[in-house]
């Protein structure tokens, strides 16, 4: 007989549970989130009851509400429904309301998308944009030899409103923040310099930000150009919200950025090392360049979790098939032919997906590493090479999940 474990599948599109099949002599550490029930509409009128007073205070004609697009997992509709009827409820019409998708280099939001994230209602009734790098002006701040530009819709907004989901983050420690600037609504000057630093190795620790150079640099630029108000949200598993931090930028994101850690860390359990680390990469799993995301709780553990000889099979749904990056995707400014992974250390990493083809998987992921779109295919070949009674490790989002050495 065999085993079975059920792993959160298709964020933003099926949402369903994916069964996996695994040798019927497996042991298997099945590594859960901490319980963290969503925030009810009225806790979110109470943690930003600040709003309405910054708002009157500024006395704005126009407010724009900065969010982060589908390749960032938290539900936004309820907060943003809330925060539209205080704004109203200040005296502020439809029309002087306005939203802006931090894309960075990523795909522009069609209509049915940008209402996964805004909700129906704003995306019917209210305006919205995709950030696009080409639509940019100076902010007249330099980073290094860089010219910083920004949005032109952010920059001559009178009022701006910034919200970001935080999930562990290779290299700023946690995503959001100054991060929805800088790349998120910046030209492609400057999205290619953040990049550009990480592979040179100016970066932080993952899931650390307050001794974070990459972080400290952005941050710097951004307090410059100001953001009004600023909402840091942290998710459950379900990617609905758990809590928010509101207020000044830096610092709201510093408390959002320590729930967050306190919410997504575990310890490693007595069986490890093991022989094989499942790590699924909701509910960052729309499409394969945004499947890296799944190595956090390897990365984070320092070398506990896995053997000598032990294997890495990361799944990801792919909805959206390859996805799109304007630097790292193929005939991106930055792209290069992949090559074997250097933190695995020569271990074996495996790839499940239905969704994309082996052509697809080789432009992102070594060619040499073995490719599966069908679960029996996979099945089988985790019997033959597994050992007998073989330690397994799950994470079932590991997008999110960090991992206390």
């Amino acid at each position: 007989m065999m085993r079975t474990i059920h792993i959160p599948w298709a964020a933003w599109f099926d949402e369903s549970r994916l069964e996996l099949e695994l040798p019927p002599d497996s042991i298997i550490d099945f590594y859960s989130l901490s319980d963290a029930p969503p925030l009810s509409e009225e806790h979110f009128r109470l943690k930003t009851k600040d709003l309405c007073k910054l708002v009157k205070k500024k006395n704005p004609t126009n407010i724009l509400i900065v969010v982060d697009d589908l390749t960032r997992p938290v539900i936004l509709e309820p907060l943003l429904k809330t925060l539209v009827d205080e704004l109203h409820s200040c005296g502020f019409k439809t029309d002087q309301i306005k939203f802006l998708i931090g894309l960075g280099a990523h795909h522009p939001l069609s209509k049915e998308s940008a209402a996964k994230k805004l909700g129906r209602q704003i995306v019917e009734n209210y305006r919205w944009i995709n950030h696009d790098p080409q639509e940019t002006e100076p902010t007249g701040l330099q980073w290094g030899k860089t010219e910083f530009r920004l949005n032109k819709h952010y920059l001559q907004a009178d009022f701006r409103v910034v919200i970001s989901g935080l999930t562990p983050h290779s290299f700023a420690g946690f995503s959001g923040g100054a991060k929805m600037l800088i790349p998120g609504i910046s030209d492609l000057g400057i999205i290619t310099k953040t990049h550009k630093s990480v592979l040179m190795g100016f970066m932080g620790k993952l899931g650390e930000v307050e001794k974070n150079r990459f972080r400290h640099v952005i941050e710097e630029m951004v307090a410059q150009v100001g953001i009004d108000f600023f909402i840091g949200v942290v998710i459950n598993g379900n990617r609905t919200i758990a809590d928010i931090f509101c207020g000044d930028f830096k610092e709201a994101h510093r408390q959002a950025a320590l729930k967050a850690r306190q919410l997504y860390t575990t310890e490693a359990m007595s069986n490890a090392p093991y022989d094989l680390l499942i790590l699924n990469a909701y509910p960052k799993d729309t499409e394969l360049l945004q499947a890296e995301n799944a190595f956090i709780p390897l990365k984070s553990a320092d070398g506990t979790l896995l053997k000598e000889e032990g294997m890495v099979l990361v799944t990801s749904a792919c909805s959206e098939g390859l996805g799109y990056h304007g630097l790292f995707g193929p005939g991106g400014l930055l792209y290069r032919k992949p090559r074997p992974l250097r933190f695995l250390k020569g271990r074996q990493f495996l790839f499940y997906s239905p969704n994309i083809t082996p052509e697809e998987f080789k432009t992102i992921f070594f060619e040499d590493y073995p490719f599966f779109s069908d679960e029996k295919a996979l099945f089988n070949y985790l019997k033959k090479n597994l050992p007998e009674r073989a330690r397994v490790g799950v994470f079932p989002f590991a997008s999110l999940q960090l991992v206390r050495p």
